[in-house]
């Protein structure tokens, strides 16, 4: 299978950068300052998920609100992501881990688009009017009931993506007919093209862990812990938020080193990948 062992780093990796601040690589983010339409893609900042999580009531969840703030040159832009038990026109959460009947997954986007800028500060609350169950990976846990706010920055806003560097390595593998490599590489640039990635948030939400046993195989789950057992020795503590009813936990803020050494087939390779630690 093509790229598979980038792929089995790549999966655990890239798509999930909302528990950090993150630095992108410059070749990846837009030349753009003025403002421009792009549509949004965020994920909670929970602390010890870094990765995937689920809430296990679609409606507990939605019974409260989200809120997403840009300012900019002091006017700010507010966008109520889901309030009243439904989302708002144009937002929905996203599909990555296909949570069961009734759960939700912990990111969202939408398909309308907003004025974004790199110069935009970001603004992100969430009401949650009751414990709210979900589970992991790795672990299960509660998000209690209360108001979380955290401040960050764009990870990412890609307009025109160069997907050169992936074309050349496909066409060295030779394993797809051109009409299919051309297929993957259109994926990729609708997948990346005018969004603006909010994954790069400063501080973080602490889940009240119930168990250690999240919906992963054993053996995959011993991966990821080696994984980020490995990742959190080279940096430090993030800034948990003041609600916080679990015990802080070290996390690596910068590991986009990956996508440093290997744009643009890392990011690729992930999204190709990545239901390889999608729930069952």
């Amino acid at each position: 299978m093509y790229c598979l062992p980038l792929a089995v780093t790549f999966v655990l990796a890239v798509p999930v950068l909302s528990l950090q601040m993150t630095d992108t690589p410059q070749n990846m983010l837009t030349k753009v300052k003025e403002p421009r339409e792009r549509a949004i893609e965020l994920k909670l900042p929970l602390l010890q998920p870094r990765f995937h999580w689920t809430f296990m009531s679609r409606a507990d969840f939605l019974s409260g609100k989200l809120v997403l703030r840009i300012a900019r040159e002091g006017q700010s832009n507010d966008i109520a992501i889901f309030e009243n038990g439904k989302f708002s026109d144009g937002w929905d959460a996203m599909p990555i881990t296909g949570p069961r009947k009734g759960e939700i997954y912990f990111g969202f986007r939408s398909t309308r688009k907003y004025l974004t800028a790199p110069d935009d500060k970001l603004e992100l609350e969430l009401t949650v009017t009751k414990d709210l169950p979900g589970i992991g990976s790795i672990q299960t846990g509660i998000l209690p009931a209360g108001k979380y706010k955290s401040v960050g920055t764009y990870s990412a806003l890609i307009d025109e993506y160069d997907t050169s560097a992936f074309a050349e390595e496909m066409a060295k593998e030779g394993k797809k007919s051109p009409a299919e490599q051309e297929e993957l590489l259109n994926k990729l640039r609708a997948m990346c093209e005018h969004k603006a990635f909010l994954e790069s948030w400063k501080d973080q939400w602490s889940l009240k862990i119930t168990g250690e046993k999240g919906w992963l195989s054993d053996e995959k789950a011993t991966a990821l812990k080696a994984f980020r057992k490995k990742l959190s020795s080279q940096t430090q503590s993030p800034r948990v938020s003041n609600g916080s009813v679990a015990a802080k936990e070290n996390i690596f803020h910068k590991y986009v080193w990956f996508l440093v050494g290997i744009p643009p087939v890392a990011l690729f390779a992930a999204i190709l990948f990545r239901r390889a630690f999608v729930r069952r």
